[in-house]
């Protein structure tokens, strides 16, 4: 892939990535902000970076939070982890998804990425599909399933920074026609027009702030970008064309071969496609 910066005149490349480092350092001021106002999401996301601290201690602070408590708590009764229905108690909870995945769910929380009419309702739904086919792709990447997993829940955090940084602004670029019949590469397109960066970026800030694991930070960062790749960000791309393709059928598809390094085939992919939930359950209010 061409970058459009290598044809612009001298100064012109420098100039454009002064704007979106000046943008991106607004956002995670956002961010800040944000976390101010979730707490307990906040203090957990300290929290599990904590290697004395244990399950108890961490599920007596989540309890402070409900919505976040109930959706660490459907996640460990969801197939992936092989316990429907039998998770009730919120150390079992904790216990059965991992420090982990708390943090990443304490981290999208912080951001409000539940923030009622914010985002789409199924906007929980397609991250946990792409943490699914995170994890299932993980082997083939050689990176390990469980971050693998955590790194695609992380993966759309950014979009609720960018919706409370312009929730009018955010809110017409995602019921724009050209996004919604491009897909994710027109929303990608959209927000770099709208804010100077795409919330992957956003996302890759966020974690770096927070001190997550730096390969998660990277592969967020170089995901949406062109260049250099890693196995994390090779992995996440693929995982998150699977979800593309269940959720916007009608987007253009790209290249699963081409994304993966030739790791995933075209017919790999449609299968693990086919096997995602990308829709908010009718009764989700978390």
């Amino acid at each position: 892939m061409t970058d459009p910066l290598d044809d612009a005149p001298d100064g012109a490349g420098d100039d454009a990535q002064q704007r979106a480092d000046a943008a991106l350092a607004a956002l995670v001021d956002v961010v800040d902000e944000l976390a101010s106002r979730r707490p307990v999401a906040a203090r957990i996301v300290t929290m599990t970076g904590d290697s004395s601290v244990g399950s108890p201690e961490l599920a007596a602070v989540l309890s402070g939070d409900v919505a976040l408590t109930a959706r660490v708590t459907r996640l460990a009764n969801s197939v992936f982890y092989g316990l429907s229905g039998r998770v009730r108690t919120v150390p079992f909870a904790v216990t059965v998804v991992g420090f982990a995945a708390v943090r990443a769910m304490a981290a999208t929380a912080a951001v409000g990425t539940d923030s009622e009419g914010l985002l789409p309702e199924d906007t929980w739904a397609r991250s946990e599909a792409v943490a699914v086919a995170s994890g299932e792709l993980a082997p083939l990447f050689g990176v390990p399933a469980p971050e693998a997993f955590c790194l695609g829940l992380l993966a759309g955090l950014g979009q609720a920074v960018l919706a409370h940084a312009d929730t009018t602004g955010y809110r017409a670029l995602l019921e724009d026609d050209d996004v919604r019949r491009g897909g994710r590469q027109a929303l990608l397109a959209a927000e770099r027009t709208a804010f100077g960066v795409c919330h992957t970026e956003v996302s890759a800030a966020a974690l770096s702030a927070w001190h997550f694991p730096d390969e998660l930070a990277e592969a967020l960062h170089l995901v949406d970008a062109a260049g250099r790749t890693t196995p994390w960000s090779r992995c996440l791309a693929t995982a998150l064309e699977a979800v593309e393709r269940a959720a916007a059928p009608s987007a253009p598809p790209r290249d699963p071969w081409l994304l993966s390094s030739g790791r995933v085939s075209e017919e790999r992919l449609r299968a693990l496609s086919a096997r995602l939930t990308v829709s908010a359950p009718p009764s989700s209010s978390s």
